[in-house]
């Protein structure tokens, strides 16, 4: 077996590449400059005599809001780039698993999301991570699509660190309350996706427990004050989605029903708040080193 992880130096390719790692199987990793999903003849070119057998792409373009702006780049990326990889792992014979999100679905619903369930994006980044999938699937039937949710890990910026920083720097901060799902820990997500590789098909991985964003951002500072982090913000205030002036519509319920991944791992995730509180420990040791 041999792994390329691609998009490998960001938030969840840096996890899954620990992750192969620690469980000693051979892989590689590319720059964009080695290879651009976007370019069909960059990826024939990297992977020449290189005998992958497994490709795990964590590229992707993830500016929700200001994908409304870049739809051309967003198209690129998050399309093409999956179409483009399924192409190649056809040509050399390679398993290729790929990653998506929970805002292909609308919210308009009151029970977690079976993978099966009509997608329906509300925003530019949601429709080309749709797009995308589909796209994957024709020019490669066996690839394997993993959807996540609210995605946090130590290299990237993402929810949680945001919110500390916020919280470092104001006395109030305003969060919206009535969006509900799940959090994601880059570590837990790359766990289950290498436990995948010779799997197909589409799952749903989140950790366990839903939450909304304000209550979460409760935790985080609860976590943030405990682990030392200098906390100036003195009042946390739950705001409505209509409150909050973002460019992209958001799902108000995009919660991923994990049945299905958990009969392949033999467990469910482990509880969000379990997985906030060890990345804030994580978060807190790396910026004091």
């Amino acid at each position: 077996m041999k792994v390329w992880v691609i998009g490998a130096f960001g938030m969840l390719g840096s996890s899954v590449s620990s992750c192969l790692e620690e469980k000693k199987i051979d892989f590689i990793k590319s720059f964009k400059k080695d290879a651009d999903i976007t370019d069909l003849e960059s990826l024939r070119s990297f992977t020449k005599d290189k005998k992958i057998t497994h490709i795990i792409n964590c590229a992707a373009y993830t500016q929700v809001d200001l994908a409304e702006k870049e739809e051309e780049l967003a198209v690129r990326v998050n399309v093409r780039g999956p179409e483009n990889l399924g192409i190649v792992s056809k040509e050399i014979s390679a398993r290729v698993m790929h990653f998506s999100t929970d805002y292909v679905f609308d919210g308009h619903t009151n029970h977690p999301y079976l993978e099966t369930d009509l997608a329906a994006p509300l925003n530019t980044y949601g429709r080309t991570k749709w797009e995308g999938e589909q796209r994957l699937l024709k020019a490669f039937p066996k690839a394997c699509i993993i959807r996540t949710s609210w995605l946090f890990g130590l290299n990237g910026h993402n929810f949680i660190s945001k919110m500390i920083h916020l919280m470092q720097q104001k006395k109030e901060i305003q969060v919206v309350a009535d969006q509900i799902g799940k959090p994601t820990f880059c570590v837990d997500l790359a766990q289950a996706a290498v436990k995948l590789l010779n799997s197909s098909g589409i799952y749903h991985f989140a950790n366990c427990q839903t939450v909304s964003w304000y209550d979460l951002t409760r935790i985080i500072y609860d976590e943030a004050k405990k682990r030392g982090f200098d906390i100036n913000c003195e009042k946390i205030i739950p705001i409505t989605t209509d409150q909050f002036p973002a460019v992209a519509k958001r799902p108000q319920y995009s919660v991923l029903d994990t049945t299905k991944i958990e009969t392949v791992l033999g467990k469910p995730p482990r509880p969000w708040e379990e997985a906030v509180k060890d990345y804030i420990h994580q978060y807190f040791q790396s910026i004091c080193q």
